[in-house]
């Protein structure tokens, strides 16, 4: 009876001590986690020195003279560059205000892993977009021609299956045209009707209603008269109802443009479908890479080595005599500096003229740019869900976010469990002025529950997945092809150059995409070499 009493006593110890051990492992699993992380980005304390309309410069020690200065490292800049170096023009400067080059095409790497801060993908470019496949071919990322000439890209940088997913009635499906029978029905049916009729339109001209680059397209009236209203009512007009697809319509122009298809024009939103196919079971997969348009910006900015001084603020810019002068404020000595060149391509955005170069021109006034957020979340492991497995773009049906891309999705090398997923949430709202107001003043404790909370929807338990929460801030952080702006003539007059001064930031083509910046780079470079003959 001792013996029994004594086991029993043993055996309940045990059992309390497997309770309470239990109980402690419930506390660790679910309490909440602390998560960490800081606001990034653009140094825009320094940029709004712009808006002082200075001329007390005082620069320190000897001008650095120069025959081109670009002002502005992002694509357009960088490929300027890129170009100017293949055409045997070798002295040449690039400035920057922020210490990574790459503007909106900017990445990260930590402990191996990659991740972008923008721009994610590149689209197979169709044959209009030659210089893209030419770029793309030199710079190796072509294996061959197909039986009908078109290039033969590198598996392991085309995007894998699955790529897209949406989260729709409570679970995840493929694709991200939403589908309450999982197939197309009337609606969907005509919307592709639109698009295929758009996608195959010749004008008058000639020309393909919608082309990349931009200045290829067709300047029939009939087509650019789609200009005039924006995509949501030309959708209406045509019999789109489905609450499903009108938002569909939405994502896709908070995607290229940063704004809702009500202040997008629907040339800008056929665009979107009809210069590329890009429409679910139609569309190739795109070119990706975990750094997203990163990897294409180190091949962009390779032929510049040694040519690019970033952290330098340019302030004003006059011409002096037979030359140009440059004002800039360098950032890490805090001093004012100065440069002298025969000729300035302008790569900034367009709404800094009237600081910078002082231009008071009509054609400068009502800009708008769709201010943008990019978090990169760090996880332990990838979130699942209910229905379709973890794609590359994972996006929430009527969430204000654009979703998340998992950054490690191309990575073969990405064995272990953790991974990055690179958050997008545009500020698509009318009133651009309006949206940069109120998402300056907020934390990273604001923002951090704002995106935990969206992501809360597909993946209840994500706080516990999250080490690490980075975030950037772009208040103009594309243009946006509002109804009118493409086609008024107002996007031509930004580009024409001005005795030895060239534009090409990507803002000229009213869209900003990668391969627009490209062509826009090109274009300043043959500028330049015309003006150096002359």
């Amino acid at each position: 009876m001792q013996e029994d009493r004594f086991s029993r006593k043993i055996f309940l110890s045990v059992l309390g001590l497997c309770f309470a051990l239990l109980g402690i492992g419930s506390y660790f699993r679910w309490r909440k986690k602390k998560v960490l992380g800081s606001i990034l980005g653009p140094d825009r304390e320094t940029g709004h020195r712009l808006r002082l309309a200075r001329t007390d410069f005082s620069p320190q020690g000897e001008r650095t003279k120069t025959k081109v200065l670009i002002a502005g490292a992002g694509i357009s800049g960088l490929s300027c560059g890129y170009y100017l170096s293949k055409l045997g023009i070798q002295d040449y400067l690039i400035l920057d205000l922020e210490k990574q080059t790459g503007g909106n095409s900017r990445y990260s790497e930590t402990n191996s892993l990659k991740y972008p801060w923008g721009a994610h993908y590149l689209p197979q470019p169709g044959p209009e977009s030659v210089l893209v496949r030419k770029f793309l071919e030199e710079n190796g990322l072509v294996e061959g021609k197909d039986s009908q000439g078109n290039p033969i890209y590198p598996e392991r940088y085309l995007c894998f299956d699955p790529e897209e997913r949406l989260y729709y009635q409570g679970r995840w499906q493929a694709g991200l045209v939403p589908r309450r029978s999982g197939e197309p029905d009337a609606q969907e049916l005509l919307f592709r009707k639109i698009i295929n009729h758009w996608q195959n339109r010749i004008g008058r001209d000639g020309h393909k209603a919608f082309c990349i680059p931009i200045d290829l397209s067709s300047r029939d009236p009939e087509i650019l008269k789609l200009d005039r209203v924006s995509f949501s009512q030309y959708l209406k007009e045509q019999g789109i109802q489905s609450p499903e697809l009108l938002w569909y319509a939405d994502y896709c122009t908070r995607d290229d443009y940063g704004g809702n298809s009500d202040v997008i024009s629907a040339w800008a939103g056929l665009h979107y479908f009809c210069s590329r196919l890009r429409y679910e079971e139609e569309s190739p997969p795109v070119l990706t890479w975990p750094e997203g348009n990163g990897f294409l910006l180190e091949l962009l900015q390779k032929p510049s080595q040694g040519k690019i001084k970033t952290s330098t603020l340019v302030e004003r810019i006059r011409k002096q005599g037979n030359r140009w002068e440059i004002n800039a404020y360098d950032v890490n000595e805090r001093k004012d500096i100065v440069f002298e060149a025969e000729q300035v391509v302008y790569a900034l955005p367009s709404f800094t003229r009237k600081y910078i170069l002082g231009e008071k021109e009509s054609f400068l006034q009502n800009l708008e740019y769709s201010p943008w957020l990019v978090a990169n979340l760090f996880v332990d492991e990838l979130p699942q869900g209910k229905g379709h497995p973890p794609a590359w773009e994972n996006v929430i049906y009527k969430s204000r976010s654009l979703g998340y891309v998992v950054s490690t999705h191309q990575d073969l090398r990405a064995l272990r469990p953790q991974s990055v997923l690179t958050y997008y949430l545009a500020f698509a709202e009318k009133d651009t002025l309006a949206a940069r107001r109120a998402m300056l003043p907020k934390n990273w404790e604001n923002w951090k529950e704002e995106i935990l909370s969206d992501l809360k929807r597909p993946h209840p338990n994500i706080e516990q997945l999250v080490s690490r929460i980075d975030i950037m801030t772009h208040a103009h952080a594309m243009i946006r092809p509002v109804p009118g702006f493409l086609w008024s003539g107002q996007r031509e007059k930004l580009s024409q150059s001005v005795s030895g001064i060239h534009f090409a930031h990507c803002d000229l083509s009213g869209i900003s995409i990668f391969e627009e910046a490209l062509y826009r780079g090109f274009e300043a470079s043959k500028k330049v070499q015309t003006q150096s003959r002359i």
